[in-house]
C-alpha cells in the first residue's frame, strides 16, 4: 500500500469521531441525564473539543506510521511528517479554541470523557472513518484560520499552536535521527 494511502487510512480510522459532536450532546451508557458537562457548551466548543481529541489520536497513529516507514525504508518521510505538522497544528489550534469557546470548562476531564467516547466509537464503526475524515479535518482547519483571522483567536494563541506543531516534528525527528544513529 502507498504511503500516501496509508496515512489516509490512519487518519481516516483516528478522525471516524466526527460523530461525536451530536454525541457529545447525549449522554454516554449509564450516564444520568444532564451529568454530561459536554451537554452544557456551545455547539462550536463541543466542536472544538471534538476536534482536538480526535487530531491528537490521530497525530499518535501517524507517528507510528512515521517510525514504521523509518524502520523499513531507512528514511523519513516527509510526507508523513507534512501530515502531523497540519495536524498538530490543527489540534493546538482547536485546543485554543476551546479554551477561548468555553474558559470556565474543566478542559482536562471533557477531554479525557472525549477520548473515551471515540474509543468506543472506533469500536463500533471503523468503515465510516475514511468520509468521516475527509469531512471533519479541513473543516476543522478551516474554522480555526477564520477564527484566528477574526481575531476570535490571539496571536500569541495562533504562534503557540504554530510552534507546538513545529517542537512535534522536531522532536519526532530528532527521535528518529538517534535511533539511525544507533543502527
Amino acid at each position: 500500500m502507498p504511503k500516501a494511502n496509508r496515512f489516509l487510512l490512519a487518519v481516516g480510522l483516528c478522525l471516524a469521531l466526527a460523530k461525536t459532536i451530536s454525541a457529545a450532546e447525549v449522554p454516554a451508557p449509564g450516564d444520568a441525564p444532564g451529568d454530561s458537562a459536554s451537554q452544557a457548551l456551545s455547539h462550536d466548543a463541543q466542536q472544538a473539543l471534538v476536534c482536538e481529541t480526535v487530531t491528537d489520536w490521530a497525530a499518535y497513529q501517524i507517528v507510528d506510521l512515521i517510525r514504521d516507514d523509518a524502520r523499513e525504508n531507512l528514511a523519513v518521510s516527509s510526507e508523513g511528517m507534512q501530515i502531523l505538522r497540519q495536524i498538530r497544528l490543527t489540534e493546538a489550534l482547536a485546543s485554543a479554541a476551546f479554551d477561548k469557546l468555553a474558559p470556565q470548562a474543566d478542559h482536562e476531564s471533557m477531554y479525557r470523557d472525549a477520548v473515551r467516547k471515540m474509543q468506543a466509537y472506533l469500536k463500533e464503526d471503523h468503515d465510516g472513518g475514511d468520509a468521516n475524515t475527509r469531512k471533519l479535518v479541513p473543516v476543522c482547519q478551516r474554522t480555526y484560520m477564520q477564527m484566528a483571522d477574526a481575531g476570535e483567536l490571539s496571536q500569541e494563541q495562533v504562534q503557540q499552536a504554530k510552534d507546538a506543531s513545529q517542537e512535534s516534528v522536531a522532536q519526532l525527528t530528532e527521535e528518529l535521527q538517534g535511533s539511525a544513529e544507533v543502527r
